[in-house]
């Protein structure tokens, strides 16, 4: 609620404001030397043109399918920039519907008879008519797209979110892992090394109480998250693996808005190293 009242400052004097609010430490941001400081000062930097395409949850497949293939995108219903175009009574199966120009647009819809339209076209109404930059935490890479919902076929058993597995890409290489199970019910993100280790660190949410499964196919998953980061110095490449195939999920240029707090404090600063000089992240994190 504070940081929303400073919204009236300047672009560098939010940003350090944001960053001493949500991380506890105060910065110009002119010198980052941790992850969340070059987070935060990325942000203030123009984005490159790709940044935005790939921002936008819409323009980013046909990226996507000129680097992976069409075969790793989850298939696509509809897409509209207006919610009364929406056409849910020709929804026959699962599906998902997300805002395409910014973050915490998801309505999950195991059985769309059952919704009520009104309510849905109304959430998405709602979407459209937010500037995610500017009233969210001014994240660059969304600044100026265009405002649509797409719905989607909803993967997996079409009842559950299924579960996301999030790379940290630094110039190419993933640096770590992140794998988000239960996202809508009962939240937990185990933060893993590359080679599946648990990273004796915290974030935003709790561990899952047993080492999530690695996938049969991981090595295919690091293949696809290194050619599409292969443009950026980091972005983060989210994926889903339903019943052996990889689907893409999304190119994530600024985590978190740049407000999750890692600890221990000493782990922001190794993985801003990695960002700096792609230096692995040290065996000390490594949970033993």
């Amino acid at each position: 609620m504070v940081a929303r009242r400073l919204r009236f400052l300047p672009d560098p004097l939010f940003a350090s404001a944001k960053h001493a609010l949500f991380q506890g430490e105060l910065s110009t941001l002119r010198r980052p030397r941790t992850y969340s400081q070059q987070l935060a000062a990325k942000n203030l930097r123009p984005q490159p043109r790709l940044v935005h395409v790939t921002a936008d949850k819409y323009a980013v497949r046909r990226h996507v399918a000129d680097r992976i293939g069409e075969q790793h995108l989850i298939p696509l219903l509809q897409v509209v920039d207006r919610a009364e175009d929406l056409d849910l009574d020709g929804l026959a199966e699962p599906c998902v519907i997300k805002g395409t120009h910014g973050c915490d647009m998801t309505l999950l819809l195991p059985d769309p008879a059952a919704v009520n339209p009104d309510a849905v076209r109304a959430t998405v109404r709602r979407w459209l008519a937010t500037d995610f930059y500017r009233e969210g935490w001014r994240e660059a890479p969304y600044r100026g797209l265009p405002r649509r919902a797409v719905v989607e076929r909803f993967i997996g058993d079409g009842v559950d979110a299924p579960t996301d597995y999030k790379f940290f890409m630094f110039h190419g290489r993933a640096a770590m892992v992140v794998v988000d199970q239960d996202r809508f019910s009962r939240h937990t993100s185990t933060m893993l090394t590359p080679d599946w280790r648990e990273l004796d660190i915290t974030g935003r949410f709790e561990y899952a109480a047993t080492l999530p499964e690695r996938p049969p196919n991981y090595p295919r998953m690091i293949e696809i998250a290194e050619r599409l980061s292969t443009d950026f110095a980091f972005v983060r490449v989210d994926l889903y693996n339903v019943d052996g195939h990889v689907y893409f999920g999304e190119l994530t240029h600024n985590p978190g808005g740049g407000l999750v707090r890692l600890r221990p404090r000493a782990f922001d600063r190794a993985l801003g190293d990695t960002w700096r000089t792609g230096r692995p992240i040290p065996q000390r994190f490594v949970r033993r």
